[in-house]
């Protein structure tokens, strides 16, 4: 990059029947744009996995209007429902950018300045930021989540990112920012399209096995509300979501040499299979370890938590102004 070219930043969005929610997504992008994409150059790429309803009508509307917010603008309507993976493939297929933010279009971005928390150390695969939940259109922390988060990270911080991937942690996507480098090395993306509509764990199993001594940075920020919706991939593509998570658990099981490793994963894979929600906690061997590493954390668990500060009443003012945004949209000619 030469010393006058602008640093560069792609907002890379998946829709599927998201009318309800995707101008609160596009606006919350217009949002940061506006307030902290002075001197960057800024994309804008969109892949619809052949929505039934006004998805694409409403995307195409606010570009005519925003669009100019934005260097480059991929629109990318799939005629047949593909997947999510294959859908990220197409995404990254258009990546040019230095860096970049999967999302969504039903979540939402908070107003922090994602542009600048990408500047990370060149050892970082990845960075998670903090959780707020969507739930309707309320704003809510949850706070099991969030401790669960600085659990994992205590628990694997010294551990291989791959060891944390293999094994019962908790990784909250939406708020995972992923190294450009990462993202588009070609057997990441191979190993990704080997799945049809669970795009996190496998991205970061691949990238965990591709790049074996980078690591995973935990910072406060929250970077993205999570919304749950009807739509959600593990609801309406219940039997395909199943296959892709039992098809990772085989393939890690295969790949894996130590033999106390496989019996952890195994016993994973079969309460998974069972589909129950005690079962999978009394008859898995994972959960029983990840307690036990909780509870000789505790301390360091606790001192993170007691120093954690969402803000709460400053994003739920700044979700207000972007629904605010999205219904004046919506309600204009």
């Amino acid at each position: 990059m030469s010393a006058e070219a602008k640093p560069s930043f792609a907002f890379l969005v998946l829709t599927f029947n998201h009318q309800d929610y995707i101008l609160e997504h596009l606006e919350s992008i217009k949002y940061l744009v506006h307030t902290h994409g002075s001197g960057w150059d800024i994309d804008l790429i969109v892949n619809d996995d052949a929505s039934r309803d006004q998805t694409c009508s409403l995307v195409d509307r606010w570009l005519t209007i925003h669009s100019t917010n934005f260097r480059h603008v991929k629109t990318i309507y799939n005629a047949k429902n593909l997947g999510t993976c294959a859908s990220v493939n197409n995404v990254l297929s258009y990546l040019v950018a230095d860096r970049c933010k999967l999302t969504a279009g039903d979540d939402v971005y908070s107003f922090e300045n994602i542009f600048e928390l990408t500047a990370y150390a060149g050892d970082t695969a990845m960075v998670s930021g903090r959780a707020l939940y969507l739930l309707g259109d309320e704003l809510r922390v949850d706070r099991l989540a969030n401790i669960l988060t600085t659990a994992t990270q205590a628990i694997y911080d010294h551990n291989s990112l791959l060891h944390r991937f293999k094994h019962l942690s908790y990784n909250n996507a939406p708020n995972l920012l992923y190294a450009t480098e990462c993202l588009m090395n070609p057997r990441v993306r191979e190993f990704l399209l080997r799945f049809d509509v669970v795009e996190d764990w496998p991205l970061q199993v691949a990238i965990a096995r591709e790049y074996p001594k980078h690591r995973l940075a935990l910072i406060d920020q929250v970077l993205v509300y999570y919304r749950r919706t009807p739509g959600s991939t593990y609801i309406v593509a219940n039997q395909r979501f199943v296959k892709d998570k039992l098809q990772l658990y085989t393939d890690l099981i295969q790949n894996e040499a130590s033999a106390w490793e496989r019996l952890r994963l195994k016993s994973r894979r079969y309460c998974f299979k069972l589909q129950n929600r005690w079962a999978n906690k009394l008859l898995n061997l994972d959960w029983y370890i990840y307690l036990a590493s909780c509870i000789s954390n505790l301390y360091n668990i606790f001192q993170r938590e007691n120093r954690l500060n969402f803000h709460s009443e400053k994003h739920r003012k700044h979700y207000a102004r972007v629904r605010l945004a999205a219904l004046q949209f919506l309600s204009s000619r």
